[in-house]
């Protein structure tokens, strides 16, 4: 039982170890870097750099030094209000006159990380009044779920509304909805200019448009190509209104999904894969900027307004596993156990191991030197902790 207890200990303390030290290593010697803000001008048709900890913040893709004034003179549809401030807002953009309120209208931005794809999920969900009449929207005094049906359940009461969840039941039936859903998407706040409910995919991985319009359901289906499926759908709510969301395939391509004709377009990008890489996507009244940031590189995709790639730019950093200090981590700890990942909001354990062999050698090293201390001390060959 003693033996027993000290295995115990060892093993703990090994666990312990692994989670600890590498942890305090790299807080000690890593050196954070801030990602570089890397945007299409529409006025030289070619990359602006702005690097935050950097001598030479603004710079082309050249690596040509500008003042902050003259590189955001090069980004007019970014930084429209300083431009104006300043008087120095150019009238025409690529021989189009320029509206600064139009303008406005088709600047979005947008932003996805691995750790909120990689999140727990809600149970239920409001689904609000997409006609109310009201300038603002409420929360609903019940939510909703759709497992062998969709249930709409009483905030206060927590009973279940039956009339209500038998018509939009039905109505999802009649449509070829396959219940149970295996993914609700939308904008759960009331913090959007509108609400166009939800995004709702069933478990035979069809895609259906649910929303409520004056008290009645909503459902639309969307035809989907082939045999698609989506990684992650994320809805949006920009000014011009010009689609519901941004669809993510798992074969790392992007769609949206237009409302006039529920039509999918596709972005003419590649590797965008949310499950690994921070994705950014910045609009405005000529191109989309579609930034893909991983681990020791930042690439951008720029396309035009009907979503044809027009240009791409790709600038590799230096990581922590490639700097010296990350070298001598990978020799001391032949693996890292964390109970936290960047790409992922659950609290787990999750393993590192290390992507070289010098550890083994070195443990292999230590061996030997316990091993002839051992000998010359005269004593038996296992340590007395396994003893």
């Amino acid at each position: 039982m003693v033996k027993i207890s000290r295995y115990i200990l060892v093993f703990t303390a090994i666990i312990g170890l692994s989670v600890v030290l590498p942890q305090f290593y790299r807080m000690a010697f890593e050196k954070p870097t801030k990602t570089p803000l890397i945007q299409y001008s529409c006025i030289d048709h070619d990359f602006m750099i702005f690097r935050p900890d950097a001598d030479d913040k603004w710079t082309n893709r050249e690596g040509t030094k500008l003042t902050r004034e003259a590189y955001e003179k090069k980004l007019p549809l970014m930084y429209t209000r300083q431009l104006v401030m300043d008087g120095t807002m150019p009238d025409s953009i690529n021989g189009q006159k320029i509206n600064i309120q139009h303008t406005g209208i088709f600047r979005s931005i947008f932003r996805i990380t691995p750790d909120e794809i990689h999140a727990p999920k809600p149970k239920l969900y409001p689904l609000f009044e997409s006609k109310s009449g009201r300038a603002n929207l409420e929360m609903p005094g019940d939510f909703f779920r759709i497992t062998w049906r969709m249930e709409f359940i009483d905030a206060k009461s927590n009973k279940i509304l039956e009339e209500k969840s038998r018509m939009f039941s039905a109505v999802l039936y009649n449509r070829g909805f396959k219940f149970p859903a295996k993914s609700i998407n939308g904008i759960p706040t009331t913090r959007k200019s509108c609400d166009e409910g939800y995004l709702v995919i069933d478990s035979a991985n069809q895609l259906f448009h649910v929303k409520m319009a004056k008290g009645v359901p909503f459902v639309r289906k969307v035809d989907l190509p082939g045999e698609m499926k989506f990684k992650t759908i994320q809805c949006v709510d920009f000014s011009d209104q010009l689609y519901y969301a941004y669809l993510f395939t798992e074969n790392n391509e992007l769609y949206v999904l237009t409302p006039y004709d529920y039509m999918l377009e596709k972005f003419e990008v590649d590797d965008i894969n949310p499950d690994e890489y921070e994705i950014r996507i910045y609009g405005d009244y000529f191109n989309f900027n579609v930034i893909t940031i991983g681990s020791g590189f930042i690439r951008t995709q720029v396309l035009n307004r009907d979503h044809n790639k027009v240009d791409e730019y790709t600038e590799t950093r230096p990581t922590y596993q490639s700097s010296s200090e990350g070298k001598l981590a990978q020799f001391l700890f032949p693996a890292e156990l964390k109970i936290t990942d960047d790409k992922s909001s659950f609290v787990n354990f999750f393993l590192t191991v290390s992507q070289s062999y010098w550890w083994l050698i070195f443990s292999l090293v230590l061996i030997a030197g316990q091993y002839f201390i051992i000998r010359l001390q005269k004593k038996k060959s296992e340590p007395k902790l396994l003893t």
